[in-house]
């Protein structure tokens, strides 16, 4: 399981904004959740600001050996309390001694409000009338072997080509201003749009082209609409769109597209939309 850590001193934390941390997959550095402690009257309190239109997870762990201690769930755009301390430690004392015992992740998705439509039949995320290659499928060796991309699927766009949603739902993420292709040191630095969809499951479309966006977050998009422009940014070795669906904690997922039923897409296969 991938864990998204502050590995920062939580002394340290006042308004502080930290973004998920990916390890097969960038995903972003803009603020996903908002940290701060606060006093209201003799009570300290630890909060948290979901700043996204998503579910989020968020989970604390213990430093001592990495067992999982809590979940909580923040709705979107909503605010949680963590916790009140009352107790007579100084603050500084108290936030150093948290921070040294426990450590946070989030993810973005929750199990409660998360039920896969594993029958559900998507559609090929290209234009129709021609045929793309499938360059790595489900538990492709390059990239496609962890719990979070085992089910991913590269298809081999080139640059400039659009698009589409292959299922409808809520744009929760647009990332599009990154100009660079290269290795692993540009691996939170690709262009991506991920859409919500009515089942709970989050869509991402990755390695989008710089200012390859038609969509903003908080639009509504339907199946089949144009979404982006194909592109060759962050890390991979050339063009080509990164499609995978994830559950809750990012956990990747089969999808199967109409035309190809329960079938799964093959590697060095051309595809094209059927009807």
């Amino acid at each position: 399981m991938n864990k998204h850590f502050i590995i920062i001193p939580l002394l340290a934390l006042t308004n502080f904004c930290f973004a998920q941390k990916q390890d097969d997959e960038p995903y972003s550095y803009k603020d996903d959740l908002t940290f701060a402690w606060q006093h209201d009257s003799s009570i300290l309190k630890f909060t948290a600001q979901n700043q996204t239109l998503a579910p989020i997870e968020v989970i604390f762990y213990s430093r001592a050996n990495d067992k999982e201690l809590k979940s909580f769930l923040l709705k979107p755009s909503d605010s949680i309390v963590f916790l009140n301390y009352t107790g007579k430690k100084v603050d500084s004392v108290f936030r150093q001694e948290f921070s040294d015992s426990v450590r946070l992740a989030y993810f973005i998705g929750h199990k409660s409000v998360i039920e896969p439509d594993l029958d559900f039949q998507y559609r090929l995320p290209f234009k129709e009338g021609k045929k793309y290659e499938v360059s790595q499928s489900f538990n492709g060796k390059a990239s496609h072997n962890s719990t979070r991309s085992k089910y991913a699927i590269d298809f081999q766009l080139n640059v400039g080509e659009p698009v589409y949603a292959a299922r409808g739902g809520l744009v929760i993420k647009v990332i599009d201003w990154f100009t660079k292709q290269g290795g692993r040191e540009l691996i939170n630095a690709a262009n991506k749009i991920l859409i919500l969809h009515d089942d709970g499951t989050i869509a991402s479309y990755v390695h989008l082209d710089y200012h390859g966006s038609f969509v903003k977050e908080g639009d509504i998009v339907a199946m089949g609409d144009k979404i982006g422009i194909s592109g060759v940014t962050g890390f991979t070795r050339g063009p080509h769109l990164h499609f995978v669906v994830r559950k809750e904690r990012d956990i990747a997922i089969p999808v199967y597209f109409k035309g190809y039923a329960n079938q799964k897409l093959k590697q060095g296969k051309r595809y094209k939309i059927k009807d």
